[in-house]
């Protein structure tokens, strides 16, 4: 038990050391943030004054709210799925990765145990900072609540498993960047069937339910912008959303045991 505490500590520490050793990429991407909520949160909801050319751009906290409220999430989900990728890829690299082998560890969780925790700090600082830029243009209004700890943390458990798949397929094919970046931005398009103001096709938000950010945004949603308590069932019910995550990082333990046995099988797992 010792063991595995210290080595689970070591790897959160390390995690958390790549992170800060990334703060002025981090301090790089804060603008953006904030800048693609102001930009697009006044077009929420408004496809036909789009169509028909009337639209009036206005910073208003309604639809800006829900875009913090949709993005976040988002944020977190990106800082976990793509770092670990860049975290993975530089241990191969480097010559580093047959010493997971070593840990009394599962592979796969040293794998995600220090990325998820690196992650929610680069979380916080960017979300923290985010909304601070943002509230100087327009008002925020959420129902903040305890209600919501439920759908956060789905969030947290479904990357981690999107991330644990990634790193699974990283293992073999070493070279997915590109995919990587289309998984991020289906999962993003996808969530949006979670936010009311949007509307999208019928099969599309029959498909989104099966997503793993999905469920949990509708639930954030409910409970920060609606301010209503979490539902049961439905899209963002407990059940669903709870259902989804654990089925995503079922997933990604699977996926990461198949590609580091065919990795091995092959010689290749630390060959780049």
């Amino acid at each position: 038990m010792s063991r595995t505490v210290v080595a689970l500590g070591n790897e959160v520490r390390k995690g958390i050391l790549h992170a800060f050793s990334e703060r002025l990429q981090i301090l790089i991407e804060l603008p953006m943030f904030a800048v693609f909520i102001l930009l697009l949160g006044p077009t929420l909801g408004q496809g036909h004054a789009i169509a028909t050319g009337h639209l009036r751009w206005s910073l208003q906290s309604g639809r800006t709210s829900v875009m913090v409220v949709w993005f976040v999430p988002f944020i977190f989900f990106y800082m976990q799925v793509v770092k670990t990728f860049w975290r993975l890829l530089g241990e191969i690299q480097s010559g580093t990765i047959e010493q997971v082998q070593l840990s009394p560890l599962p592979p796969w969780l040293v794998t995600a145990a220090g990325r998820v925790v690196a992650a929610l700090v680069e979380t916080v600082v960017v979300a923290a900072a985010t909304y601070g830029i943002v509230s100087v243009f327009v008002p925020l209004y959420l129902a903040w609540s305890l209600a919501a700890l439920p759908a956060a943390g789905a969030v947290i458990v479904a990357a981690t498993g999107v991330s644990l798949m990634v790193a699974g397929a990283t293992l073999v094919w070493k070279r997915i960047q590109l995919v990587n970046d289309t998984l991020l931005i289906v999962v993003f398009l996808f969530s949006a069937a979670a936010i009311p103001l949007l509307h999208v096709p019928g099969w599309w938000t029959l498909a989104s339910r099966v997503f793993p950010l999905t469920a949990a945004v509708a639930g954030l949603y409910r409970v920060l912008i609606a301010n209503q308590g979490l539902a049961t069932w439905g899209m963002g019910g407990v059940v669903w959303f709870a259902a989804t995550a654990t089925a995503y990082l079922v997933a990604g333990v699977v996926a990461f045991g198949i590609g580091e046995r065919i990795a091995k099988q092959r010689g290749t797992l630390g060959r780049y």
